[in-house]
């Protein structure tokens, strides 16, 4: 689904489609995903931990993926939103063989 993602270096917030797959967290420039490389990918391995940052960056439905090498910060569009992504991608992190519902991930995907 469609999520903010702050920029590495410049720290500018970019509008980002996201899709969670069983392996990696990947972020692209649009929904035609199979079409384009993702502007981001995240291995589920490198992913140390996934929660709140709203305190900590001072922005509404900011949540936080830690890796090994650095932290992405992201922005949902609402609460729901935000804790589902925490909550799918936490998963993910502790099983990454483990597959998702269809359901669950046709509501990450936005569709």
């Amino acid at each position: 689904g469609w999520v903010e993602k702050r920029s590495r270096f410049l720290k500018d917030w970019r509008r980002r489609w996201m899709v969670l797959t069983n392996t990696s967290l990947e972020t692209y420039k649009s929904e035609q995903t199979s079409a384009e490389t993702p502007t981001e990918r995240i291995p589920l391995d490198q992913a140390t931990t996934v929660k709140s940052a709203e305190e900590e960056i001072k922005k509404d439905f900011a949540f936080k993926v830690d890796s090994r090498s650095r932290t992405f910060y992201f922005c949902a569009n609402d609460t729901s939103e935000k804790e589902s992504w925490i909550g799918a991608i936490g998963r993910a992190m502790v099983k990454p063989t483990v597959l998702r519902s269809k359901s669950e991930e046709d509501a990450l995907n936005g569709m």
